[in-house]
C-alpha cells in the first residue's frame, strides 16, 4: 500500500491518546487519470449528441433495460407476501441466534478484570490503585488498536460468508471458489491480529514509563511499583488478546456466537483459579493477577483457534499469494476504524478529564453514573453485533432474491435492530430511574456522591437511550462496510461533544456535571441522527434500500 504505513497510524494514534493533542484538520487527496480527448472527432454530425445520450436514445439499449426491468418485476412477483415474511422470520432468528450468546458472553468478559480487582483488593489500596491505573492505560491503547480489527473481521468475514451463501445454488467452481475467499478473509484476519499484538507488546515494554507517566503516576507515587509490575507481565499477553478478540470476531462474522461464549466461560474461570495461584501462593502481588491473566487467555486460546480452522481451514502458508489484496481490504478498512475511534476515545477522555477537575465528588458520581450505563451498552453491543453480521451477510449475497425483495429484508434488519435497541434502552433507564434510590445506596455510602448523582439522573438515563438506538445504527453502517462515513458519522459527534463542552466554558467559565453529561447525550445524538441520514441517502451501497430501479436503470 502507498501512504502512511498503517504501523505508523497505530503508533501516532497510541501518542494521541496517552497523551491528547490538538488535532489538525486535513484533506485527503485522490488521484485521477483522465483519458487523453481525441485531436478531431470523426463522429458524424447526426451523432455528435455524445455516447452518454446515445446510449440512452438506442432502441436496443432502452428495450434491454425493459427486459431487465421485466425479468425481475416477473421474478418479484413470485414472491408472495407470506413467503416475504417467512424470510423475515428467517432473518429474526438469525438475529437472535447471533445476539443471544453475544450478549452473555459481553457480559461475561469483564468479569475477568472483576475478579483481579476483587483478589487485589486484599492487599491494600496502593496494589490495587496500582493495578487500576496499568489497567485503565491498557484498556485506552488496547480499544484503539483492537476495535479496527474487531470490527472489520465481523463485517469483511460475513460478507464473505454471505457470498458463500448466495452461491450454494451455482456451480461446484463457484461454491469452491468463495469457500477459499473466505478462508483468505480469515487468515489476512488472523496475521493482522498477531502483528498488532506483537506491536503492542513492544509499546507496553518499550514505554511502560511514558504510559504509567501519562496516567499521572511518578516512582514517587505508592501506587508506581504495582502499576509498572502489572503493565509489563500483562504486556506479554496482548498477542493472545489480540488473537482472541479477532477470533471472537470472525465467528461473529460466521453467525456462531456460540462457540466463543463457551471459551470465553472457560477463560473466565481458569482465570479465577490462576489469579489467587500466582498472587497468594507465588506472593507475585499485581504481577501475579496479570500473569494469570495472560495465561489463562493463552490457554482458552489454543482450543478456540483449532475449533475455528475445523469451521473454517486456515493455511496461511499456503496462501501468501492470495494474502495481498484481502490484506488490503483489512488494513484500509481497519485505518479508517482506528481514525474513528480515536474520535471516540477522545471525546470520552475530555468528558472524563472535565469531571475530574470538579473535584473528588464530582469524579466520583461521574464515574458511578457512567458505570451504570454497563447493562445498556452490553446489550446494545450485542444488538450491534447481530445487525452488522447479519447485514453483511445479506448485502453480499446478491444471488438468492431480486432487488426489491432484498430491500425489504434489509430494511427489515435495519429496523429490527432499532427498535430493539432503543427499545430495551428505553426499559432499562425507566426501570433505573424508578429504582434510583435503592441503586444509589448500593453503589455508595457517601451522602455528597449519591446526591450529585441522583441530581443528573434524567440527562444520564436520556443519554443510555441515545446509546442504545446509536450502537445498533453503528451497527448499521458497518454491515453496510461504509468505513469512511462510519469515521465521518464519528467524528461529527465528536465535534458535538467536545464542541458543547467547550461552549459552556466560554460561556460560564466551567463545566458542570450535568453539562458533561448533556454534552455526551449530543455525542450519542449526533451518532444517531448521523448514521440514520447516511443509510436513509440511498446513496452508496444503500442504494439496494431502492429496490431494483436504480439497478435497472444503470443496466
Amino acid at each position: 500500500m502507498r501512504g502512511v504505513p498503517f504501523s505508523g497510524v497505530v503508533g501516532l494514534a497510541t501518542v494521541l491518546v496517552i497523551q491528547p493533542l490538538p488535532l489538525r484538520g486535513f484533506v485527503g487527496q485522490r488521484s485521477f487519470r483522465v483519458a487523453p480527448f481525441p485531436t478531431k472527432l470523426t463522429v458524424p454530425p447526426s451523432q455528435q449528441q455524445g455516447p452518454r445520450l446515445s446510449k440512452r436514445l438506442s432502441p436496443n439499449r432502452a428495450a434491454s433495460n425493459e427486459s431487465i426491468s421485466a425479468d425481475r418485476d416477473h421474478e418479484a412477483a413470485q414472491y408472495t407476501s407470506d413467503r416475504i415474511q417467512s424470510l423475515k422470520n428467517k432473518l429474526t432468528r438469525d438475529f437472535v441466534q447471533i445476539g443471544g450468546p453475544a450478549l452473555i458472553q459481553l457480559a461475561a468478559e469483564p468479569l475477568a478484570a472483576l475478579v483481579d480487582t476483587a483478589y487485589l483488593g486484599r492487599l491494600g489500596p496502593e496494589v490495587l490503585g496500582g493495578a487500576g491505573v496499568a489497567i485503565s492505560a491498557q484498556y485506552a491503547v488496547s480499544k484503539l488498536y483492537n476495535d479496527p480489527l474487531l470490527r472489520t473481521s465481523i463485517s469483511l468475514v460475513a460478507s464473505q460468508d454471505g457470498k458463500a451463501r448466495g452461491k450454494e445454488a451455482a456451480t461446484q467452481a463457484d461454491t469452491d471458489k468463495a469457500a477459499k475467499e473466505l478462508s483468505v478473509a480469515v487468515s489476512s484476519a488472523l496475521i493482522l491480529a498477531a502483528s498488532v499484538g506483537i506491536i503492542q507488546l513492544l509499546v507496553y515494554s518499550i514505554f511502560w514509563k511514558a504510559i504509567t507517566g501519562g496516567m499521572g503516576l511518578n516512582p514517587s507515587s505508592p501506587m508506581w511499583h504495582s502499576a509498572v509490575s502489572y503493565l509489563q507481565v500483562r504486556a506479554f499477553g496482548t498477542p493472545a488478546a489480540t488473537l482472541w478478540l479477532v477470533a471472537n470476531g470472525i465467528f461473529r462474522g460466521l453467525g456462531d456466537t456460540r462457540t466463543p461464549l463457551w471459551y470465553s466461560l472457560f477463560f473466565t474461570a481458569l482465570n479465577a483459579v490462576l489469579d489467587p495461584l500466582f498472587i497468594f501462593v507465588f506472593h507475585w502481588g499485581a504481577s501475579g493477577a496479570a500473569a494469570g491473566t495472560a495465561l489463562a487467555q493463552y490457554t482458552a486460546l489454543v482450543p478456540l483457534l483449532f475449533a475455528l480452522n475445523r469451521r473454517v481451514p486456515v493455511d496461511i502458508l499456503g496462501q501468501l499469494g492470495a494474502l495481498g489484496e484481502s490484506l488490503q481490504k483489512y488494513l484500509k478498512a481497519g485505518s479508517l476504524v482506528l481514525f474513528r475511534s480515536l474520535g471516540k476515545v477522545l471525546a470520552y477522555s475530555v468528558c472524563a478529564r472535565q469531571a475530574a477537575m470538579l473535584g473528588s465528588v464530582s469524579a466520583a458520581a461521574y464515574n458511578l453514573t457512567f458505570q451504570l450505563g454497563f447493562a445498556t451498552t452490553q446489550i446494545c453491543e450485542a444488538v450491534a453485533v447481530a445487525v452488522q453480521t447479519t447485514l453483511a451477510r445479506e448485502l453480499a449475497d446478491t444471488d438468492s432474491h431480486p432487488p426489491k425483495v432484498r430491500a425489504q429484508l434489509i430494511r427489515h434488519l435495519i429496523s429490527t435492530s432499532i427498535w430493539l435497541g432503543g427499545g430495551v434502552a428505553t426499559a432499562l433507564s425507566l426501570s433505573t430511574f424508578w429504582r434510583r434510590n435503592w441503586i444509589l445506596a448500593s453503589l455508595t455510602t457517601n451522602p455528597a456522591v449519591q446526591a450529585a448523582a441522583a441530581g443528573i439522573f434524567p440527562v444520564v438515563l436520556l443519554t443510555q437511550v441515545l446509546k442504545g438506538l446509536a450502537y445498533p445504527v453503528n451497527g448499521i453502517i458497518m454491515g453496510g462496510l461504509d468505513w469512511f462515513y462510519s469515521m465521518i458519522v464519528m467524528w461529527i459527534a465528536n465535534f458535538a461533544c467536545v464542541g458543547l463542552v467547550r461552549y459552556f466554558i466560554t460561556t460560564s467559565g466551567a463545566v458542570s456535571l450535568a453539562q458533561i453529561w448533556w454534552a455526551l447525550a449530543a455525542f450519542m445524538g449526533a451518532q444517531v441522527v448521523a448514521g440514520i441520514v447516511r443509510y436513509e441517502s440511498k446513496t452508496g451501497v444503500w442504494q439496494v434500500l431502492q429496490g431494483d430501479s436504480l439497478a435497472a436503470a444503470r443496466a
